[in-house]
């Protein structure tokens, strides 16, 4: 990580700040933490803090907002407009601080752009407005802090998208023991079919082990929507899963959450489910996106 902090002259005070971070992660995925409130919202905050809201409208003149609680119930809140978008490459928008009564104690201006080579990622920050070096050097120990969450935020997401993958290969070669690595012993699964509840890894293996029997040649599962949010130990993932082979081409939809333990992900619980004819309570198995 490299930080300089630039002055107009020797005497004057800072005018801007500069963080150099590098993460192992491509730019798509780090831009993103940026403009989706939901992973937003797992970073932006300096240790000790916890986000409470946020929102982010990610188009220029878009409005975006955090409010995050210090340990002691005191509420901040920064918000700002984004100025200008251009995903994956940078994003520029206005920086506005707030305090527990509502007064502005910031009025900044901030700048990030992203370069990538061989799925690691270069993030520039810079942040222009400061009225005094001590607000420059108290911001600046707040950034390092989230960007230090950040980039535990992707790790962790890149092992979460790294298991899907896993899993899909696995479903591929019909691996059924591959498929099953990275299931809790007392996983608690929602099914396409009967019964309601499958309790227990022993349980979700025997139906899957049926899913397996059935599929076709080159069948195909992928989640090309996949959504991750991680929160400490806890990852909660959704998106529509696509499965598609010779003579079979149907979408559902899936929640998975994920906790860590003992340096690994996983899942926990698992909520699979079709769409249904409110008219007839038949399963609509042939919906697109």
């Amino acid at each position: 990580m490299t930080i300089e902090t630039k002055r107009a002259s020797t005497d004057e005070i800072p005018v801007e700040l500069t963080i150099e971070r590098v993460f192992d992660a491509p730019r798509a995925l780090v831009f993103a933490n940026w403009i989706e409130a939901d992973s937003l919202g797992a970073w932006f905050a300096p240790k000790g803090f916890d986000v409470v809201e946020c929102a982010v409208d990610p188009r220029p003149g878009g409005l975006w907002s955090v409010v995050y609680r210090s340990a002691s119930g005191e509420l901040y809140s920064e918000r700002g407009t984004l100025l200008d978008v251009v995903d994956p490459d940078r994003l520029r928008f206005t920086l506005l601080m707030e305090d527990g009564h509502g007064r502005v104690t910031l009025r900044t201006e901030v700048l990030v752009t992203f370069r990538e080579h061989n799925q690691v990622t270069t993030m520039a920050f810079s942040q222009s407005g400061f009225a005094s070096s001590a607000q420059l050097d108290s911001v600046k120990a707040g950034w390092t802090s989230c960007f230090d969450k950040l980039d535990q935020q992707l790790a962790g997401e890149a092992e979460v998208r790294a298991l899907f993958q896993q899993w899909f290969r696995a479903s591929e070669r019909r691996d059924l023991d591959a498929s099953m690595a990275p299931i809790a012993k007392d996983v608690l699964s929602y099914e396409h079919e009967a019964p309601l509840l499958h309790r227990g890894v022993e349980a979700l293996r025997a139906s899957c082990k049926v899913g397996f029997e059935q599929a076709p040649e080159h069948f195909r599962w992928e989640v090309p929507d996949l959504r991750v949010v991680i929160r400490g130990d806890i990852a909660v993932t959704w998106g529509l899963n696509h499965m598609h082979g010779p003579g079979i081409d149907m979408w559902s939809r899936g929640t998975r959450v994920f906790q860590r333990a003992n340096g690994r992900w996983q899942m926990v619980h698992q909520h699979v489910s079709f769409p249904f004819d409110p008219a007839t309570g038949a399963a609509k198995m042939d919906l697109r996106p």
